[in-house]
């Protein structure tokens, strides 16, 4: 009977960790960090100019109004 009330707690614990390690694997990125790195690349020159309207849904298209709105995350943090 002890070793029973030992090996309950045990089996919770074990438990709880195998789901813990299936919450980190499938972890989604928030909005707010893709339209970040969206804007990161197109500073660096790596998505021109259409594809990170496109990618972050703007209905401008000039290179000013996208470096207007990238400015904004240049320096923004993932809140989520």
């Amino acid at each position: 009977m002890k070793r029973l009330i030992l090996f309950i707690p045990l089996m919770i614990f074990i438990g709880g960790c195998s789901n813990t390690s299936n919450k980190l694997d499938t972890l989604e990125i928030s909005d707010t960090q893709r339209q970040r790195e969206v804007c990161l690349d197109w500073y660096g020159y790596r998505v021109d100019t259409t594809k990170a309207t496109k990618a972050l849904n703007l209905k401008t298209q000039t290179e000013s109004e996208l470096m207007a709105y990238c400015d904004f995350f240049k320096n923004v943090a993932d809140t989520k």
